[in-house]
């Protein structure tokens, strides 16, 4: 049985979230103990940032649930230029897998998508 191209968005966005989430903590620690004049701002503006990003993950977790759909995030395989996430789908089991490139591009691509929602909210941005 294949994945609709919503189900695997939902397994992309379950996967990438936490790397996106973790990038922007990891920058936020450490702009907390920068001596930049305006690190305050820019760790308050990364908490917002990761709070919508969490928000995210929260309402991707319940549709997967509400698909029936579990990613086993946990036996992650990698390759010399890929990544492959098992998961099962209606009681059957598949493979995501995606390049390290592309997790990378797609990491920045959301970045700029959460920093635009938080600076520019009247601006709506659709993947």
């Amino acid at each position: 049985m294949n994945a609709t191209e919503k189900e695997m968005n939902l397994i992309s966005d379950y996967i990438l979230l936490p790397i996106v989430i973790s990038i922007v903590n990891k920058n936020r620690l450490e702009m907390e103990t920068s001596t930049a004049m305006l690190r305050n701002l820019y760790a308050s503006a990364a908490e917002i940032v990761m709070n919508r990003m969490r928000e995210d993950l929260n309402a991707v977790r319940l549709q997967l649930k509400e698909l029936n759909i579990c990613v086993i995030d946990s036996v992650e395989t990698r390759d010399h230029d890929s990544v492959h996430y098992p998961y099962l789908l209606r009681g059957q089991s598949g493979r995501f897998t995606i390049r390290k490139e592309a997790v990378k591009a797609e990491v920045g691509r959301r970045l700029s998508r959460y920093i635009t929602e938080v600076i520019k909210p009247e601006v709506v941005v659709h993947d």
